[in-house]
């Protein structure tokens, strides 16, 4: 009877430390017809796809007060892309891409480009279409046209 005993509390004990998903999320694109403003270093468009999920794991009392260790991790076709506003020279704007896939970035997946708002307010990137409302060297106001 004791050894049956010891066998549950042993495995009570194992599924009490093992890593458990706390919340877990789903992300798909981005707001068409949204307008919005960013300042220079933010993203002025951010598309997802993919899941993340918080995950609680036991990492032992040494490594934490509570023996707990909670981190977010990315599903492995996770892919998040940004347009990062980086300012305005005359009548040229600057935006840096961005690509991170299952979480970390991807070196071959950066990118600066420049356009010219006295030939179009309307840009174009990959299959992003933004209409540029305002710009300045602090900020930058916007709507996303879709695809």
């Amino acid at each position: 009877m004791a050894k049956v005993a010891l066998i549950a509390d042993l495995t009570m004990l194992m599924y009490g430390c093992a890593t458990q998903t706390l919340e877990s999320h789903s992300y798909k694109g981005y707001t068409v017809g949204k307008k919005a403003t960013t300042t220079v270093g933010d993203p002025l468009l951010v598309d997802q796809d993919g899941t993340t999920k918080k995950i609680k794991r036991w990492v032992g009392i040494m490594n934490s007060p509570d023996g707990w260790a909670i981190e977010t991790r990315n599903s492995e076709d996770f892919v998040r892309k940004e347009l990062i506003y980086s300012g305005k020279s005359g009548s040229t704007i600057e935006l840096s891409y961005r690509e991170y896939r299952g979480g970390l970035a991807a070196p071959a997946f950066f990118q600066n480009i420049k356009y010219d708002l006295s030939e179009s307010s309307i840009i174009s990137f990959q299959k992003y279409r933004i209409e540029v409302l305002s710009a300045t060297n602090q900020n930058i106001t916007c709507t996303i046209l879709g695809p």
